[in-house]
């Protein structure tokens, strides 16, 4: 009788486990490097298709093609959050930054630290389909045309993205929001 049972508790966490995706089985990661692919349309293109939320982590926000897309998802009802460097953005980067915000994204300035050097889009966190898109590549012109630099694209992947919204999360209540 424990015989059988120990083999029908085993059979049915088995089936358990088996009825369960694998961990990353839906995770897709791709990479993208300047010069030579076009960062910018791939950040773009993943703002673009929000449905819910942008949350933004910038070192400097300067690329009016991103910013673009940002004021976009925001007029179109997504909520938009962008938590930049406050010493880079008043150093060249506030007009853009205030624009965002006048399209109707929400927009805090970390001056906590000697540099904000994140580097972040995390788009639809509390879906089951997020995007994570971080890597070197500073939101500006110049990443995109004169620097070598990379982005890493996590689709899919619902741990990595609530591991990336409670960092945003974090940074947004130590800094200041942008009026």
């Amino acid at each position: 009788m424990r015989r059988l049972l120990a083999a029908l508790a085993c059979g049915l966490a088995a089936a358990a486990l088996a009825a369960q995706p694998s961990p990353g089985a839906a995770t897709r990661v791709q990479a993208y490097f300047t010069p030579g692919d076009d960062v910018a349309a791939v950040i773009a293109g993943r703002i673009g298709a929000a449905r819910h939320s942008v949350q933004v982590q910038a070192y400097l926000f300067t690329h009016r093609g991103v910013a673009a897309a940002l004021a976009r998802a925001a007029r179109r009802g997504v909520t938009v959050e962008i938590v930049g460097d406050a010493k880079q953005h008043e150093a060249g980067g506030l007009p853009v930054l205030a624009g965002l915000a006048r399209a109707g994204a929400r927009v805090w300035l970390a001056s906590d630290y000697a540099a904000f050097h994140n580097k972040v889009v995390l788009v639809d966190a509390g879906t089951s389909s997020p995007v994570v898109v971080t890597g070197s590549f500073n939101f500006t012109r110049s990443a995109q045309e004169k620097n070598a630099e990379n982005v890493v694209v996590i689709s899919g992947s619902p741990e990595v993205a609530r591991r990336f919204a409670r960092d945003f999360e974090r940074h947004r209540e130590r800094a200041s929001r942008l009026q």
